[in-house]
């Protein structure tokens, strides 16, 4: 399974549809561990993170299989249009790209980010991920 692309601007407008916040876009399952990478047109960080995103994201699923879903919500940049990546950042509750983004249903049916980070480790994103599946399972197993 690959890592699922979203245009920022597509995913705003979703979002203003359904009136919801960014997780509950995301987070639709129990006993899930969904992964968001928030990234940006001419941004090199992202850029240089991507690959690497992408063979983390291989990497969890030949282990985990469905328990983890990854995505990643581009925004577009030009000089002339700088509106989109700071609505993108106000979206996410960040301050940079890339942003990380770690989430999933706790026991009681809310959904809870469990890890954010702006252009971590991707082994430091793995070893969250296995944390997050290890809670997103618990947390199935006890839903109310």
């Amino acid at each position: 399974m690959s890592v699922k692309l979203l245009e920022f601007s597509k995913f705003r407008k979703m979002l203003n549809e359904k009136n919801i916040d960014f997780l509950d876009f995301f987070i639709k399952k129990y006993g899930i561990t969904y992964v968001v990478t928030v990234t940006r047109e001419k941004c090199s960080s992202c850029k240089r993170q991507k690959k690497l995103f992408q063979k983390l994201c291989d990497k969890m699923n030949n282990k985990y299989g469905t328990q983890v879903e990854f995505f990643q919500v581009h925004a577009y940049y030009s000089p002339n249009n700088i509106e989109e990546p700071l609505l993108c950042l106000d979206t996410f509750r960040t301050v940079a790209f890339p942003t990380y983004v770690i989430g999933l249903r706790d026991h009681r049916g809310n959904n809870r980010e469990t890890y954010r980070a702006i252009e971590p480790s991707m082994n430091e994103i793995g070893r969250n991920i296995e944390s997050s599946v290890e809670l997103a399972k618990w947390f199935e197993q006890k839903k109310e």
